[in-house]
């Protein structure tokens, strides 16, 4: 019998010798990649121009993950219109962990709010992805009772981060390749205050323009049909 229970003993220590490499640190041998978001997160308000409207809505939260490793995160923030949940904003910004670096923040243009009245309590949803893996989309945190008042309908005055033309247009790309849209053709390309206007034909004829904030923000609006005389500048609901 005992000698049964050392060969056997034998087999298993050979076995885990192939499957685990000698010297392994723990992140080498995770089989399955484990991220976990802290939720809730934080709402906060930023009024750039200090007249006693927000520009701009930020939440931020911390990332839980057991390796380094590059995500891109989609953030929606979305208010409650007509007993539906409705996206007033989106924002797609990559994001580098590491155990000094574990807080998100995500910035979101509060015009939308303003344009269409809609007063909190708002919610955002957060989705990761990071190569072939994917987090889909959670709540990750409710705003207070925020009135709609509050709200500028201008953008952030101050240029941040989307300062030059390559890096709107890569802030679309990334945008597009999340939501698995292919981009037509980029037909034109304008400045606005603080906001990149870049409009994408598609081969049917009909125009998309992203709306790119300072901030990295991405709106879609459809602008144009097939017939180039019906100008519908309707706005998409889910933004894309």
């Amino acid at each position: 019998m005992l000698k049964k229970i050392l060969v056997a003993s034998a087999i298993l220590i050979v076995l885990m010798m192939f499957m685990i490499p000698t010297g392994a640190a723990p992140t080498e041998v995770v089989l399955d990649q484990q991220v976990e978001l802290e939720v809730p997160g934080n709402f906060s308000l930023l009024d750039a121009d200090h007249d006693q409207l927000a520009e701009t809505v930020k939440f931020s939260l911390a990332l839980k993950s057991y390796q380094e490793g590059q995500f891109i995160v989609t953030g929606n923030l979305e208010a409650m219109k007509n007993g539906r949940w409705v996206a007033v904003g989106t924002t797609v910004v990559p994001f580098t962990w590491s155990p000094d670096h574990q807080l998100i923040e995500l910035n979101f243009h509060a015009g939308n709010i303003r344009k269409q009245k809609i007063s909190g309590p708002y919610r955002v949803t957060v989705a990761l992805k990071s190569g072939d893996w994917e987090l889909p989309a959670q709540v990750a945190g409710f705003s207070p009772k925020y009135d709609w008042k509050i709200f500028s309908n201008t953008g952030d005055l101050k240029v941040g981060e989307i300062t030059t033309l390559s890096k709107a247009k890569r802030a679309v790309e990334t945008w597009a390749a999340y939501k698995d849209i292919r981009l037509g053709k980029l037909q034109d390309v304008d400045y606005d205050y603080d906001h990149w206007q870049l409009d994408y034909k598609e081969s049917f004829g009909r125009v998309t323009r992203f709306l790119v904030s300072s901030k990295g923000s991405v709106e879609v609006l459809k602008i144009k049909k097939t017939n180039p005389g019906e100008d519908w500048n309707k706005k998409l609901g889910d933004n894309g």
